[in-house]
């Protein structure tokens, strides 16, 4: 026999494939046949539920980092409708002719600095979470640009 091909394997098996593929016997030329399909439907079956267990993990991330998200987002909706609703009954007292009225004012000044503060505050963690979403949605498709690749690379051997 010749010298092994390069990349081939060192237990044999791509020389004996040769020889039972060169076999003038056509049940053993079928029966080659049938196993090189058999392991092309398997690692087709093996990527196949790969991708999809990718998928769902993919998405479930995303639901996640979504979820986290909408109740940050829902907790600063709440705090903001409270501080609201204190201000206005704050402001309606004031206009009853409350005798503190320039306590009140000093006050509701206080508040409405401590409240844009706040606001501000809170707009930047709503920033950082979208940063983050966004990041991991870029870590997201790189790994399914990755898997895809990898599964290109199966298939071709």
């Amino acid at each position: 026999m010749s010298q092994p091909p390069p990349g081939s394997k060192p237990n044999g098996a791509n020389q004996l494939l040769t020889l039972l593929a060169q076999s003038g016997d056509k049940w053993i030329q079928f029966g080659v046949l049938v196993l090189v399909g058999v392991s092309g439907l398997g690692n087709w079956a093996a990527t196949w539920n790969s991708s999809d267990r990718n998928k769902q993990e993919i998405e479930m991330s995303r639901r996640v980092a979504w979820e986290s998200n909408e109740r940050i987002r829902q907790e600063v909706i709440k705090q903001v409708a409270d501080i609201h609703e204190w201000m206005k009954e704050a402001t309606d007292e004031f206009h009853k002719g409350n005798k503190d009225s320039a306590t009140n004012r000093q006050t509701l000044d206080e508040f409405k600095t401590e409240l844009t503060g706040f606001e501000k505050r809170q707009m930047a963690v709503l920033s950082n979470q979208t940063n983050i979403m966004n990041s991991q949605t870029d870590i997201l498709k790189e790994l399914h640009s990755f898997v895809e690749k990898r599964r290109e690379e199966l298939k071709r051997e």
